[in-house]
Parts: structure tokens; C-alpha cells; sequence
């Protein structure tokens, strides 16, 4: 078997990655910051950075096309100031997945000596292997602590530890779930950097910031969801419903079983039909014959004509649908028994009374 060892990183590899920690030195020995943007020849940098942060609000991709080097790896830092100085939330989770969706692609066309270099730089514990087990053949093997820390917010079963060959301590994984785990520790490390916050921003970026809020604005996209249909009131879903809101608006990927507790939700506090499929419009694997007829189907339009309710807190707990908890959650048994009650304190809150107490769910 061939000994596979970690590749050095070049200047290529940082304009792929710029996330990297190498790439962050590179850039901090160029003493490189946000003010040089204005010096002559740093213009392409606010170009690309302005160009990043847009193909991920249009496409929710980045392109993985390298033009110049230097431009590629200044460009990146300047494009997180340009998110945080926008402040969007919707903009922040876009353009971490945008980019971290760059880095997966990028990282399906390296040799195995690429992909440990980029590992070891995020600080996994991985090394090289060559196993096959039940027809796949295996090149890496992972510390169950980093595999773990890392496949932990993905939902398909696959990723489950108790459906992985797990060999002396070690998770093994092909090259493909490689760059699909990198992807997903990528997105959280970026997301990380949008955290902070600008001190100010430089004068420089101000026309670039003001640019990427009006395209936000024209596509309408980050707008805070608004359900106002008739009786159905956004800001009265419990945490669970609204976490599944903003998962299908971002065209994530939404399990089955949340898309069903989602529509039946939906139909119980008032929405109908029609409106529940023009909802289902901005998902990416939209079909409005499928939808129409599934979303018909929980209504009772359809089939056995039974009307179908939304899962109950703990069933939705075991599907791995509820979010965490607030001060309501933990006095009702029900997303439904949630909604109806938030209703009321809203109603009260706007008439200047207080919420009644000593319901149970």
C-alpha cells in the first residue's frame, strides 16, 4: 500500500481554502488590513470580495475559478467584513454555506495528500488508510471525537456513529464523506468568523456594503418571515416551526418528517392549500404537482381523507425536529398547544395586559 503523507500547502491551495489557518498567516504576513483597500492595485480585492458575497445571495455558491492568487486569498477576509458590516443573519448562514459548498467541490477533485493537508489545518485527527469494508473502499480514518463533533448537526442515518465502521478508537471514511464532513466543519468555522463584530467600518467598504444590502433588498431575501395570513402569525410559532421555516427559505435540506410536521402545522393555525404550496415555492426540489398533492393528502383532501395533525413535542423531539426550548416550551406538550397560547400573550402584550397563567399542556 502506498504511505500517503499530508501535501504542503501552496499559494493555489490557500486562494481554494483562504478559511485555512495557513491562509490566515499568509494574509497577516502581507500586513494586510481593510484600510490598504483604497491604496492603487487593492482594487480587484474589493471587486472579488463584492463578488463573492453576491454569487452567494444569487446562486448560494461561490465559484471555485481562480484568476489570481493574491486576489482570491485578500479577497475572502474582506468579504466576511463586508457580512458583518451588512448584519444580516440570513446573509451570514448564506454566504458560510456558499462558500463552504465552494471548498466541497474543490476538495472532490484532491489527491488524498490535499485533503489530509487541509484536515490537519482545521485541526483533525485523521490519518491515511486503505480498508475495504462491505464493497467501499476507505482512504481515511477519523478520531471518533472530531467525527463526532463534526457530523453531529447532519441528518441522514448514514452519519450516525452506530452506522459507521468504527476501527481502534478511529471512524473510517471514503474520500467523498471526507470532503462532505470538511464542507460541514468549514460552514461552522466561517460562521465562527461572522460572529464578530467590526469596531467601524472603513470608508472604503461603504458603497460595497450599501451594494450587497440593495441586492439583498431587490431579491427580497433576508427580510424577516412574515406569515401574516389572515389569523397566522409568525411570531407566535413555537421554536421548532419557525427553525423549519428558516431552514426551507435558505433551501436547506429539510427531512421528510419536518416537511410533514411543518404542512400539518400549517393547516391547523389557518393557512390553506394554496397558500401552504406558494410557501413550498422557494425550496430548491420544488415540483407544485408533488407538493400540491402531498400537502392535499395531510389536509384530508385525499387518500383515506383523514386529516392529519402535527407530531406532538416528544415525537418531535425523536425525530431530531425540536430545537431547543423557551420559556413556553417547557409548560406545553404540543406545537399546537404552544401557538395557541403565545397567540394570547401577543394579543394581551398589544392591548398593555399580561399573559394568564397556570395552563397545562
Amino acid at each position: 500500500m502506498r504511505e500517503v503523507q499530508a501535501a504542503e500547502l501552496t499559494k493555489v491551495d490557500l486562494a481554494k481554502y483562504p478559511f485555512l489557518k495557513a491562509a490566515s498567516a499568509y494574509v497577516a504576513n502581507l500586513g494586510f488590513s481593510l484600510r490598504d483597500l483604497g491604496a492603487p492595485g487593492l482594487s480587484d480585492v474589493l471587486k472579488r470580495a463584492v463578488e463573492r458575497v453576491a454569487e452567494a445571495i444569487r446562486s448560494g455558491r461561490v465559484r471555485a475559478e481562480i484568476r489570481d492568487e493574491d486576489v482570491d486569498i485578500l479577497s475572502f477576509p474582506v468579504a466576511l467584513a463586508l457580512v458583518v458590516a451588512v448584519g444580516n443573519e440570513y446573509l451570514r448562514k448564506r454566504y458560510a454555506l456558499a462558500e463552504a459548498k465552494r471548498a466541497e467541490e474543490l476538495l472532490l477533485l484532491e489527491p488524498p495528500e490535499k485533503i489530509l493537508a487541509v484536515a490537519r489545518d482545521l485541526g483533525w485527527e485523521i490519518r491515511p488508510v486503505e480498508i475495504l469494508g462491505n464493497g467501499v473502499l476507505y482512504e481515511f480514518s477519523l478520531s471518533v471525537r472530531d467525527y463526532l463533533r463534526t457530523a453531529s448537526g447532519m441528518k441522514d442515518k448514514k452519519w450516525k456513529l452506530v452506522n459507521r465502521l468504527v476501527r481502534s478508537g478511529e471512524v473510517l471514511i471514503t474520500r467523498v464523506e471526507a470532503a462532505r464532513l470538511l464542507s460541514e466543519d468549514i460552514q461552522r468555522r466561517i460562521e465562527g468568523f461572522l460572529d464578530r463584530r467590526l469596531k467601524e467600518v472603513p470608508p472604503v467598504l461603504s458603497d460595497a456594503v450599501e451594494r450587497i444590502k440593495g441586492l439583498l433588498a431587490e431579491l427580497k431575501l433576508g427580510e424577516r418571515p412574515s406569515l401574516e395570513l389572515g389569523e397566522v402569525n409568525f411570531e407566535a410559532f413555537p421554536p421548532c416551526m419557525k427553525a423549519l421555516y428558516t431552514a426551507l427559505s435558505e433551501k436547506r435540506h429539510v427531512p421528510h418528517a419536518g416537511r410533514f410536521a411543518f404542512t400539518a402545522f400549517l393547516l391547523h393555525v389557518g393557512m390553506s392549500v394554496d397558500e401552504i404550496v406558494d410557501l413550498f415555492k422557494q425550496v430548491a426540489d420544488f415540483s407544485e404537482r408533488i407538493t400540491r398533492y402531498q400537502v392535499e393528502h395531510i389536509a384530508g383532501e385525499r387518500g383515506g381523507k383523514t386529516r392529519y395533525s402535527p407530531p406532538s413535542c416528544d415525537t418531535m423531539r425523536s425525530y431530531g425536529l425540536c430545537v431547543g426550548t423557551d420559556d413556553l416550551c417547557s409548560r406545553v406538550r404540543h406545537p399546537l398547544t404552544y401557538y395557541a397560547r403565545k397567540l394570547r400573550r401577543l394579543r394581551k402584550s398589544k392591548r398593555g395586559g399580561g399573559e394568564g397563567g397556570g395552563e397545562n399542556g
